[in-house]
């Protein structure tokens, strides 16, 4: 046989699927769950991934529906994130029919999900905060080759969706029941991936899958606790500065932070007596809830987003630093203003003296301070 044949033969075998998911931890570890274990579950098959941040999918979608080269995909699936447009649903029935699955777990999104039920995987064990990475678990699993996995590899994999899972749904804080070693791990977890730029967060968790926890942690302890110290000073400068009010029978504490967004928020909770904490960035806007308030619903109704009703996100119609940044140009102007009509009120004043008074008092005045020197 050829080599041309056999490279025909093994392109006509070949299967392609589109991969979309969120760029958070749990949005890059559901994705790259699948190619670690693509050599024992997915033979001759090739992946494409896009990533995208919270509101970009049907974005993202749109375009690629446009592509040229789409008909070579035979599957898509998104992971950590539902599609808000009609338009994306409809394409993906029309092109895929019933090769296309969600992945995601935001309580935003359930009724949505609801109307394509048998494309959106549900979690095995109902009692269990589910996340993206948890959900692609759950689904692999149930494939007849998944035994054939490795023992060791399955162990790796099993902890690093657990601490993945434990993070992204904050049972890392929230369940009574987890150890103190395994809030740790997801929390250092966590803490390494948003210390790489956005363009090595796919080869940081592609790596720890690869490794697994124990001997990546070894490999970057140093580094681990570096971060932790850091952590702790960045909290309590950004913990002074927190503003708090009222709105619709609910208090709220309000912070700027471009890190640490969910660590702030959670220690804000437990430093003021609040119902939610928005911690505040660019033009987005995190949130999070104690219990007395749905977050999920109030980032629907106030900044467009959504999630989970302790735990959501949106976007701000105004971004904070540019209206800082303005308040100040402001500020300058008018003491400018202010300034310059002070100066004139003086002089004013001056020659106001001066007029008043009479040719003859003025002259003595003068002869006076003359004959001084």
């Amino acid at each position: 046989m050829s080599v041309i044949l056999e490279r025909k033969l093994h392109l006509k075998k070949t299967r392609h699927i589109k991969l979309f998911s969120h760029n958070d931890l749990d949005g890059f570890g559901a994705p790259v769950l699948i190619t670690t274990l693509a050599p024992y579950l997915f033979k001759d098959v090739e992946f494409d991934l896009t990533t995208c941040s919270a509101g970009n999918l049907d974005r993202e979608l749109s375009y690629w529906f446009r592509q040229p080269d789409i008909s070579r995909f035979t599957d898509v699936y998104i992971m950590d994130m539902t599609p808000d447009s009609d338009y994306s649903f409809q394409q993906l029935e029309q092109r895929f029919a019933n090769h296309w699955l969600i992945f995601d777990h935001h309580e935003s999104e359930e009724e949505l999900r609801n109307n394509y039920a048998l494309n959106c995987i549900k979690p095995l064990d109902e009692g269990k905060n589910p996340s993206a990475v948890s959900l692609v678990y759950d689904w692999l699993s149930q494939k007849p080759d998944f035994m054939k996995i490795p023992e060791k590899k399955r162990a790796q994999v099993v902890e690093l969706v657990e601490l993945i899972r434990a993070y992204d749904t904050w049972d890392w804080q929230n369940d009574p029941l987890m150890s103190v070693e395994e809030r740790q791990a997801a929390d250092e977890l966590n803490q390494l991936f948003w210390f790489y730029p956005l363009s090595k967060s796919r080869n940081f968790v592609e790596s720890v899958f690869a490794t697994g926890w124990e001997d990546y942690r070894q490999a970057n302890e140093l580094l681990i606790h570096t971060l932790a110290g850091r952590r702790t000073r960045y909290l309590e400068k950004h913990l002074k500065n927190v503003e708090t009010c009222e709105l619709d029978g609910h208090s709220f504490g309000v912070v700027y932070a471009s890190d640490y967004k969910s660590e702030i928020a959670h220690a804000l909770l437990k430093r003021y007596d609040v119902d939610a904490a928005l911690v505040i960035d660019g033009h987005s806007v995190s949130l999070r809830s104690n219990g007395r308030l749905d977050v999920a619903k109030f980032a629907a109704e106030y900044f467009g987003g959504g999630g989970h009703a302790d735990s959501a996100g949106g976007k701000l119609e105004v971004e904070p630093l540019k209206v800082a940044e303005q308040a100040v140009i402001e500020s300058m102007r008018q003491r400018s203003t202010l300034n310059a009509d002070v100066a004139k009120q003086n002089n004013s004043e001056k020659a106001s003296l001066a007029d008043q008074l009479d040719p003859e008092m003025a002259a003595k005045l003068a002869a006076l301070f003359g004959n001084a020197d």
